[in-house]
């Protein structure tokens, strides 16, 4: 079995910023507030994302629609649901981006704000495999 938490490794490695960003999206969420939700693992915050994931967005006919997950994330993500806390403001994202190093010059900029949702759900799915969370009922 794979670990729960992501390591220092993971966490200190290239990815590493944007990981963090949406682990804490989870954990910063209003629903999680609003229900008291307190997460003890990096799994249990994955757990609690597609829980909702699924039961809001992830019925057949947007599986049909959107056949690729990160395509169907990316969508669900744009949104803003109540249980990830992402930012959503180009000029925000254009600053997480410079802050990350991705952010160099203007046409850099561009890129990453216009690949920003895609971006992010791919990395909650490294992360779901990373720390063990079965995505087969996802698909």
């Amino acid at each position: 079995m794979k670990k729960q938490m992501l390591s220092e490794k993971v966490l200190n490695g290239k990815q590493g910023k944007q990981f963090a960003y949406v682990l804490q999206c989870i954990e910063e969420c209003s629903r999680a507030t609003d229900e008291g939700k307190e997460f003890a693992t990096d799994l249990e915050k994955i757990a609690f994302f597609f829980e909702c994931f699924n039961s809001e967005f992830n019925y057949i006919q947007n599986r049909k629609r959107y056949p690729n997950l990160t395509d169907r994330i990316a969508n669900y993500l744009q949104g803003l649901p109540s249980c990830f806390n992402i930012d959503y403001w180009n000029d925000e994202i254009e600053k997480i981006g410079k802050d990350w190093g991705y952010c160099q010059t203007e046409k850099k900029a561009e890129k990453f704000v216009s690949n920003w949702w895609c971006m992010i759900a791919y990395r909650i799915i490294q992360i779901a495999n990373k720390v063990g969370y079965n995505l087969t009922n996802i698909y």
